[in-house]
């Protein structure tokens, strides 16, 4: 039989259909199993880590494959030693498994900050500072001034204490502030429904300070105390009678606040 007679017969045109057909399977069965190692269009929302020791956040995303890398430690005064402050992607993101989880835990030892200088500017201004370096504000007492809602001092433990001073992260400072007559007595708002950040903005404004914070047990992680909002305060509400500037509130918060 010759070459073109052999390309030509019934035998050679069976060969080759069968080739063509073990190619098409052959490539279909490397997408559907590439697909499969790559977890093609499979993602899922990253866990939230924050509380947890780095054993208990590894534990926890064992069933994504997570993989976990300490990138920072920053000491917290509020926070247990070695658990997650913060974590990128944060919680929620959504990701395919294996995904490498940066982490930054709480330090067991203070590192330590220069104190900024918080005098001539707003109490606002002053906060914002203070949490940006690590720091807690604590004690605000309003005295009579032509300037008001401007800190005149900054202080440490009933000590003033000059910008520049290095203290351990998480220390707190306390502020004199100026109240210009006429400013010596506020009301006090309703905060219902406000979160932390909103919570905070109103007792600014007011010249208030908050008092004791309670979460209820709907607050399980940072982000639930992020998210929380307040359901009661004591005092309550009244817009008929003034209260002197600086007054404590207490409020209580919640995840729970449709119920």
């Amino acid at each position: 039989m010759s070459l073109k007679e052999f390309f030509l017969s019934k035998i050679f045109r069976k060969h080759l259909l069968a080739a063509l057909l073990l190619t098409v399977v052959l490539l279909w069965l490397t997408i559907v199993i590439l697909s499969f190692y790559t977890h093609k269009g499979e993602s899922l929302p990253v866990p939230d880590f924050s509380g947890l020791t780095l054993s208990e956040a590894k534990a926890m995303g064992k069933k994504m494959d997570l993989r976990f890398e300490i990138e920072d430690s920053v000491f917290k005064a509020n926070r247990r030693p070695g658990t997650v402050l913060m974590q990128n992607p944060g919680p929620g993101r959504k990701i395919k498994s294996g995904r490498l989880i940066y982490l930054t835990l709480v330090s067991a030892i203070p590192g330590q900050e220069e104190v900024p200088q918080l005098t001539d500017i707003s109490l606002r201004q002053a906060r914002v500072l203070l949490e940006s370096k690590g720091f807690t504000i604590g004690k605000i007492d309003f005295i009579p001034s032509e300037f008001n809602d401007l800190v005149l001092e900054q202080k440490c433990k009933g000590i003033p204490i000059t910008p520049g001073t290095r203290l351990d992260n998480g220390s707190v400072i306390d502020l004199v502030v100026g109240q210009s007559a006429g400013n010596g007595e506020t009301t006090i708002p309703d905060f219902t429904g406000m979160t932390l950040a909103e919570l905070q903005i109103t007792l600014d404004l007011k010249r208030l300070q908050a008092g004791s914070i309670v979460f209820d047990s709907s607050i399980q992680s940072h982000t639930d105390s992020v998210e929380a909002k307040v359901i009661s305060q004591s005092p309550a509400a009244d817009s008929t009678v003034f209260v002197p500037s600086g007054s404590l509130v207490n409020l209580n918060l919640s995840r729970k606040t449709g119920e």
